[in-house]
């Protein structure tokens, strides 16, 4: 009857670990140049995404749709940090896709999160203004290439 006791005791205390989300691992880097136009209300970048580990770059035409303040004028380079499953098997062209603004805890930057893979997060990175930057609250990707 111990050993019963014990055992049942054992696999009750596992099974939360089993079944626990298991924490984003970074899938790489996405780089954004961004030159401001005047008056234009979508903000056209082009981008590049290197994954981590190995792989070829791949290419996007980014817009940011939406954002809570006015961005600083000029060509401006945003940092994300992709963040997504560890066995998350990257096909080309996996970013593709539209991202919002998702929630976070007091005194964490908020992340872009996939609205097609929601498991496709972007972590805002780049340090030089970064409140201005962590305003946009939706993004597109659309890839344009991927070396031969």
């Amino acid at each position: 009857m111990r050993y019963m006791v014990l055992t049942c005791v054992s696999v009750v205390a596992l099974v939360p670990a089993a079944y626990a989300e298991k924490a984003p691992a970074s899938l790489g880097v996405l780089t954004c140049t961004l030159v401001k136009p005047g008056q234009d209300t979508a903000h056209k970048m082009s981008c590049g995404f290197k994954a981590a580990g190995s792989g070829a770059e791949e290419k996007y035409s980014g817009t940011i749709r939406e954002s809570n303040r006015d961005l600083p004028p000029g060509k401006v380079v945003l940092i994300w940090t992709v963040l997504g499953p560890a066995e998350e098997k990257m096909r080309t062209g996996f970013l593709a896709q539209q991202y919002v603004k998702g929630t976070s805890a007091t005194g964490q930057t908020p992340m872009l999160v996939g609205e097609g893979n929601s498991a496709i997060a972007l972590q805002f990175e780049t340090n030089n203004g970064g409140a201005a930057y962590e305003a946009i609250t939706r993004l597109e990707l659309q890839l344009t290439g991927t070396p031969a």
